[in-house]
């Protein structure tokens, strides 16, 4: 993915804008915002690569890359015929993720509506991209009990605790001996379910990413976190406000870059991107 910034006057003046959470941000200026946004996909990084830069040429004198980020695999599953990916923590990513066969549910969580607004944005959504950089030396030396707490589910099924499998509906009531909850109350699937933010859910589609050390032999590795939603104030913001400052994963984890930008409806036939706001 990579952020464009103008150089001089664009058509497009709905500039993207970083989010901030309300802890546990380390924001570089220079991996946020950004006027324009363009995410390029392939199974071999050189063509994407080059996808980039052939539109970056394209552009030359208009606009100039503001920041780029190269990812790899998926972090979350966004089909019911995908197998759930695991993290760079181990764990699998993804499994309570809006998938591409929940078509109404995509329409109440992901696309805008006539009534939410602008009209030129009706049948598109709102991008979130946040690099979270994981200190995944410090996770690899934290207990199996304490990995599986923090998470809210086990390293090896998947299944959330108190579940046998993957899929098994998560029951954030279940309770072990001494009526303690199984799931703690600051596990990162609690925070993040729908049932503990009011019914609200995003459309996940994150990358891993390696980007060397940190001169002090630690990984610098992580998340490249994108989601897709229908209004980010009241669906991402809320989440990332309860995992920042309530989440225990967060003893683990640093948020580096944010960007939210608007993406307007696909191209209808006879059609270009962006028809509804430039026509």
């Amino acid at each position: 993915m990579t952020g464009l910034s103008r150089r001089r006057v664009l058509g497009m003046t709905g500039a993207g804008v970083a989010i901030a959470g309300a802890g546990g941000d380390d924001l570089d200026p220079a991996r946020c915002g950004g006027d324009l946004c363009v995410q390029a996909c392939a199974h071999d990084p050189q063509v994407a690569v080059h996808a980039i830069r052939n539109l970056a040429w394209i552009g030359f004198g208009k606009v100039a890359v503001r920041w780029s980020q190269l990812g790899f695999g998926r972090t979350s599953s966004t089909s019911r015929a995908q197998t759930t990916p695991r993290n760079l923590f181990g764990f699998k990513d993804g499994t309570n993720n809006l998938k591409a066969e929940d078509t109404g549910a995509l329409d109440e969580h992901v696309w805008v509506r006539t009534e939410d607004g602008p009209e030129w944005l009706v049948g598109g959504t709102y991008l979130v991209a946040r690099r979270i950089r994981m200190h995944i030396e410090i996770w690899d030396r934290t207990s199996l009990t304490e990995q599986e707490a923090v998470v809210g589910r086990g390293k090896g099924s998947g299944a959330p605790l108190g579940q046998l499998g993957e899929f098994d509906p998560v029951d954030l009531h279940v309770r072990g001996e001494g009526g303690k909850p199984l799931i703690a109350p600051d596990a990162h699937i609690r925070l993040a379910s729908a049932e503990s933010l009011g019914g609200a859910k995003i459309l996940r589609r994150g990358y891993n990413f390696t980007d060397g050390s940190d001169g002090l032999g630690h990984l610098d590795a992580g998340l490249f976190f994108l989601c897709f939603n229908r209004d980010s104030r009241t669906q991402f913001v809320p989440m990332q406000r309860a995992l920042s400052t309530k989440d225990a994963m967060m003893e683990y984890l640093e948020h580096t870059g944010s960007a939210h930008f608007a993406c307007p409806p696909g191209v209808r036939e006879g059609g270009y991107w962006g028809e509804t706001l430039f026509a």
